[in-house]
């Protein structure tokens, strides 16, 4: 796919549209914008569908996806569009922040050891909460949570992440504007801390709070996930301790790295 820069003026430069995004748009940006569209969509989704989803003339669609699809980023079955194994790949190369990683290891693992809990540190990515980090100790119920895997935003660890956008006042997918308004209003009254009892699966219950960077920034959520009927008693004292040793950590990594 070609791209062009059109700061220029002149009979040569090629307009938006004819690049294949629309108007205000570049070629570069359109195609993303189109993937990320396509990638919400399950089971891919048709030509009319991506055009009306994505904002674009549907025969600037058809373009892009052509591009696309001789680039292996899009991969086309009969009338519908699905993610190309190309792009896949490159979604499964996503490395997590080294450095907070670090800062999280032995936190999270002293966690899961003094708790029996499923202890994990995520961060929000394109409303996308991704796990940077996770130990399970010695609990078998669940699977291995692995780095990069993706959670729902409806968790407690996604809850505490969402409430910390710059736009929280905007329901993210998978809440309804009420539904929201009420997460957020649960979560201040917890004092910004995000508890599930058994809202998500049966059985199983979960804390997160919160992990704040050197400037006090929130950077990513720390949970503990117990295979239990109710929230065992203070368990969120415990995550809110290994927050606070993940956010010193953190410091102490940005005065060695100052050096």
């Amino acid at each position: 796919m070609e791209v062009r820069d059109h700061a220029g003026a002149g009979p040569g430069r090629e307009t938006a549209d004819r690049a294949g995004a629309p108007p205000g748009r570049g070629v570069l940006e359109g195609a993303f914008h189109l993937l990320d569209v396509l990638s919400a969509a399950e089971g891919g989704a048709g030509l009319s569908e991506l055009a009306r989803d994505a904002g674009m003339p549907k025969a600037t669609t058809y373009r892009l996806l052509r591009q696309l699809a001789s680039l292996g980023a899009v991969q086309r079955h009969g009338q519908r569009y699905l993610v190309g194994r190309r792009l896949a790949r490159l979604g499964d190369a996503w490395q997590p922040d080294p450095r907070l990683q670090a800062a999280a290891r032995e936190p999270v693992r002293l966690l899961s050891s003094l708790t029996t809990t499923v202890t994990f540190l995520t961060v929000l990515e394109d409303d996308r909460i991704r796990v940077i980090t996770a130990t399970r100790g010695d609990i078998t119920e669940v699977p291995p949570v692995l780095p990069g895997s993706e959670l729902a935003g409806a968790t407690a660890a996604g809850r505490v992440l969402l409430m910390h956008r710059p736009d929280d006042d905007e329901a993210p997918p998978g809440f309804t504007l009420a539904e929201w308004r009420r997460a957020r209003t649960s979560f201040r009254r917890a004092g910004s801390i995000a508890a599930d009892h058994q809202d998500v699966l049966p059985g199983i219950c979960c804390v997160a709070v919160p992990v704040r960077g050197p400037d006090g920034e929130v950077v990513a959520s720390v949970s503990a996930l117990a295979i239990r009927p109710a929230v065992p008693a203070g368990l969120s004292e415990l995550v809110l301790r290994a927050s606070r040793e993940i956010t010193r950590n953190l410091g102490r990594a940005d005065a060695r790295s100052a050096e």
